[in-house]
């Protein structure tokens, strides 16, 4: 035969392959959900299954024919997921040709019709990013593949297995991301003790210390945006993971130019991980240090990624500088830590600073503070690592830290099977939920049954058109910083004026009043930001309370964060050039004449700085609200993960179950399950 003749024979084989994949799918997919939905489901599942079977040795036949005649087998052009992940792209692009600013094409769109768009727009958009981030973790999504790796003989994971085969089976989709995070820390056997504190508190000095070993940069700003690991190593070694390019190994003197704010200022390096390994004695029994990145670091994105990573942590060290005071935000974060599940030690940190009076009594203030603002006995202690002071670290090692790694396993087991029991219960209470659907659709009305709980899922849903409302919102509040330039003028004229006629004439007074001027214009402009992200929070939180009430649950919703960090103004060397005398005969000049030549003479001598620095501001402002909204969401879903599911298998009465008979075995078989 010719190649015209193998062409042809070619393009028969697909278009029959083609064909049958078709059939499959319509098979597969007949009674789905989707609106779609061209055909209903008559076969049954041994029908599909024969069929299947049929199918695949007419392809087999096509295989051996091929073989036969020499003809060509073209190799796979990509892999599924890959493939898979393109679809869900486009879907996005998609997506996008719906919102108001392109349909407005088609013809006007009243106010309301907008909203409804951006409504279905941001529910969609929410759906296939979390489609996305599935698809984008690869084969490790795998989650049966990762429980067959696992030690076989523990309980923990038999009850996991049956979890991954229950939540697959019946769709639960929203409880993936909870058993993910459950199975990596059963896989993952060391005992991770995490440093947290503010920056310039001593996190890696005090790891450097424990290692024996200069690792960790200290004096800098870190600007990693995850938690870096320290682990045992017979080298010593980093690894560092990128988010757009290979995996490099590097030597620890390089480290600095990948986790410093000086060698890789706003992490333009793309750092996704930092590991660390070092052939460090107290690493041999399994111990992973973790160093987080400073909670209120101005160079860094990793607040986010510290609070996500708290779940995984077994040990969290939080360290306060003994020249400061212990904060809200370390209350905050001690209240966290126990909330995750895992146990807390706080630090005062640099206590070498202190006379051995002060030390006792900041030990005892501290103590105080933590008993009366959390209502839980948390050990304090001092350390140092400088000279002779070192010897509060050592006793602190010795007597407080080794114990408790020394038995960390257990403590770790413990926790993880009360973690694995919480998402049990859920689980249970989901499939419940679907049950009592299928039960009472005969006996009540769809709108009488589900009227409460469809509420309840509305509101969640609505959260990411909440979020992305605000984000707009917050975003031209945001670009307006940088043309604030004339409202600072002009109240910095009507300042210095009242300075001045109060007899404060010295060039330092005209410059003082500027810097109130600057802060009272800059402080009214962010505090439409704050109450923006405080209202989100607000609304976040009241849909977490529905969701509670409708589902039942006998646990109180956790508050959200509220939002903390804003950036600073530093003003300073802006004030030093503010250099203003009163002109000659100035009592005699009205107010609003007086106020024009000071706003003329300021600008003449601060326009170009000013606009460099707000301008500066801006894009530091810009960050942080991206970074509170990213953790507002993060843990808005990390609450509402266990409550999804269940509201809205009742909200639709789970209409879609078709097997109540395996509904009811798999609710009963989790009830029973040992604990």
């Amino acid at each position: 035969m010719n190649e015209n003749h193998q062409r042809h024979l070619l393009v028969t084989f697909r278009h029959i392959d083609n064909l049958l994949s078709e059939a499959e799918r319509i098979l597969v997919t007949a009674g789905s959900a989707s609106p779609f939905a061209e055909f209903a489901q008559d076969s049954t599942p041994v029908q599909r299954k024969v069929i299947h079977d049929y199918i695949q040795r007419v392809r087999e036949a096509m295989a051996h024919a091929m073989a036969e005649l020499n003809l060509p087998r073209l190799n796979p052009v990509c892999g599924a997921l890959w493939a898979a992940r393109n679809h869900v792209t486009f879907a996005g692009i998609a997506v996008a040709e719906i919102e108001p600013k392109r349909m407005a094409g088609y013809g006007p769109l009243t106010e309301a019709d907008c909203e409804s768009l951006d409504r279905v727009v941001a529910e969609l958009n929410a759906a296939l990013d979390r489609l996305a981030a599935y698809l984008d973790k690869g084969p490790a999504a795998d989650l049966q593949t990762q429980l067959q790796r696992l030690d076989q003989t523990r309980n923990e994971v038999q009850l996991l297995a049956e979890l991954e085969r229950v939540i697959t089976a019946h769709g639960l989709v929203e409880f993936r991301g909870a058993l993910a995070m459950l199975l990596n820390r059963l896989e993952n056997g060391a005992f991770e003790v995490g440093i947290f504190g503010r920056v310039s508190s001593g996190k890696s000095s005090l790891l450097n210390y424990l290692l024996g070993a200069e690792v960790l940069p200290v004096g800098v700003t870190p600007i990693t945006a995850i938690p870096t690991r320290v682990r045992f190593g017979h080298k010593p070694r980093a690894l560092i993971d990128f988010a757009d390019s290979r995996p490099l190994e590097i030597e620890l003197s390089r480290l600095a130019e990948f986790s410093t704010e000086l060698h890789n200022p706003g992490n333009t390096k793309h750092v996704a991980r930092i590991v660390v390994e070092v052939p460090a004695a107290r690493l041999r029994e399994g111990v992973t240090f973790v160093d987080t990145p400073g909670l209120d670091s101005l160079a860094t994105d990793g607040t986010e990624h510290t609070a996500a990573y708290l779940p995984q942590c077994d040990l969290g060290l939080v360290l306060v500088d003994a020249g400061s005071t212990l904060m809200t935000e370390d209350l905050a974060l001690v209240q966290a830590i126990y909330q995750s599940g895992s146990r807390a030690m706080v630090l005062i940190s640099k206590a070498d600073l202190l006379k051995p009076d002060d030390r006792d009594r900041m030990l005892t203030y501290v103590k105080h503070q933590l008993a009366t603002q959390l209502r839980v006995d948390v050990p304090v202690h001092l350390i140092s690592v400088v000279g002779a002071n070192a010897a509060l670290c050592e006793t602190w090692f010795e007597h407080a830290l080794k114990p408790v790694l020394e038995t960390h396993r257990d403590q770790a087991a413990e926790s993880l099977r009360r973690k694995i029991g919480v998402l049990r219960e859920a689980v249970v209470r989901a499939l419940q939920a679907r049950l009592d659907g299928q039960l009472q659709r005969a006996a009540f009305s769809s709108v009488h049954s589900a009227q409460p709980d469809a509420g309840a899922v509305k509101a969640l849903r609505e959260t990411d058109f909440w979020i992305e409302t605000v984000e707009k919102e917050g975003i031209e509040i945001v670009g307006e910083i940088s043309r604030l330039h004339e409202s600072v003028f002009e109240t910095a004229a009507a300042e210095i004026v009242v300075a001045w006629q109060a007899g404060h004439t010295a060039p330092h007074d005209s410059a003082t009043a500027f810097g109130v001027a600057l802060q009272t214009v800059l402080t009214d402009h962010t505090a439409k930001l704050m109450r923006l992200v405080e209202e989100l929070r607000r609304k976040l939180e009241g849909a977490l309370a529905a969701a509670h009430d409708a589902a039942a649950s006998t646990n109180a919703a956790e508050p959200l964060p509220r939002a903390s960090g804003l950036p600073l103004f530093d003003a300073a060397t802006l004030i030093e050039q503010v250099r203003l005398n009163p002109p000659f005969a100035w009592r005699l000049l009205a107010a609003r004449w007086l106020q024009r030549h000071i706003r003329a003479r300021l600008k003449e001598q601060l326009t170009f700085k000013l606009a460099g620095l707000l301008d500066s501001y801006r894009l530091r402002m810009h960050k942080w609200l991206m970074q509170t909204l990213t953790e507002l969401r993060a843990g808005f879903n990390d609450r509402a993960a266990l409550l999804r599911p269940e509201l809205e298998t009742r909200a639709i009465g789970a209409g879609e179950e078709t097997n109540g008979a395996r509904l009811a075995a798999d609710l009963e078989r989790l009830r029973a399950w040992p604990h």
